[in-house]
């Protein structure tokens, strides 16, 4: 169950409260696995102040698991609800594949994203862009934290690190991941239309020497100036992960406004911070094909284009994409 704590030292944005939207009962029902976990935690001014409601996790298996909870507890939500923690403990990424991160030192978040589109049309992109824009507004975070960096998102779903100094023009090379992206959609769709959660893994404080692999970054292992602290309990970390937190919230619901009424805008957005267009890349598709060829362009509905020597162009919705040198 929840901690035994009143809910009402829960601080939420704009002097509400818990209990106005749901009973004691009720949030430990919704949290329930989730030993002392609903607490006040963080202040995050930033965040609370940026967001319609941020809700602060200890320790969470998953926030997007939480948030799915939250949300059918609480139908009325409202767009933009985010939870977030530094500590998850069962986090997941595209094909269920495990994301860990030592206690403190991440940012994992999910916001509530209502009203997407399954086709999009009439001026709108559909649901399938929601990783790509959420892509954009990590990488606009992340870029605040590391100034001079190439920070650009690759297909579908995460976030690079370029070398410092490396011309932000150039296309393609490779990268080291900072941020993984999962989008999930939502029971209740009626006509094409209902509500996603974008989650989102953000590596802030993780010395280079307990990354998980060579290819993977923090803004610590970047030598962010904000990055400093050894993980959120310190105040300089957990001021960094409010910064990140609410500069990423905010870009992402400004993106998924524009989505839905400047297709074009918001498409070329995601075209500007792509890493992948214009890049040769190995597609690894979910059959087991594996592809080469150019990252020539983004179809209607967000997947990759392929442009294959001698071979008609080829589609890309779903798989891993990998660039080469």
């Amino acid at each position: 169950g929840v901690a035994s704590g009143a809910v009402t030292s829960v601080s939420l944005p704009r002097g509400t409260c818990a209990t106005q939207e749901m009973s004691s009962k009720g949030i430990r029902k919704v949290f329930e696995g989730f030993a002392n976990s609903y607490t006040a935690g963080m202040e995050l001014p930033r965040s609370r102040a940026a967001l319609p409601e941020v809700i602060w996790l200890e320790v969470a298996p998953s926030t997007n698991q939480s948030l799915r909870e939250l949300r059918a507890a609480r139908p009325d939500a409202p767009h933009g609800t985010a939870i977030a923690t530094a500590t998850q403990t069962a986090g997941r990424g595209r094909l269920g594949r495990e994301w860990a991160t030592p206690s403190g030192t991440a940012l994992a978040v999910s916001f509530l994203i209502r009203d997407v589109s399954i086709e999009g049309g009439a001026g709108a992109l559909g649901v399938g862009w929601l990783p790509l824009l959420a892509g954009s507004a990590v990488a606009a975070a992340v870029r605040v934290e590391l100034p001079g960096a190439r920070v650009a998102v690759k297909w579908p779903n995460d976030v690079h690190v370029f070398d410092l100094g490396q011309d932000p023009a150039e296309r393609g090379g490779i990268g080291r991941k900072i941020c993984g992206i999962l989008c999930e959609l939502l029971p209740g769709f009626i006509d094409g239309t209902g509500d996603a959660i974008v989650g989102a893994g953000v590596n802030l404080l993780i010395p280079r020497d307990a990354l998980p692999t060579e290819r993977a970054t923090s803004l610590a292992a970047e030598g962010a100036p904000g990055a400093v602290a050894a993980t959120v309990d310190d105040p300089a970390g957990a001021e960094l992960f409010d910064r990140v937190l609410a500069t990423a919230g905010t870009e992402l619901l400004r993106l998924a406004r524009l989505a839905q009424t400047d297709a074009d805008a918001a498409r070329a957005r995601v075209i500007a911070d792509s890493a992948t267009l214009g890049a040769h890349v190995r597609a690894h598709l979910p059959g087991g094909e594996v592809v080469q060829g150019l990252a020539r362009a983004l179809a209607a509905d967000g997947s990759l284009i392929v442009e294959r020597e001698g071979r008609e162009p080829l589609t890309v919705s779903a798989g891993d994409v990998e660039h080469l040198r």
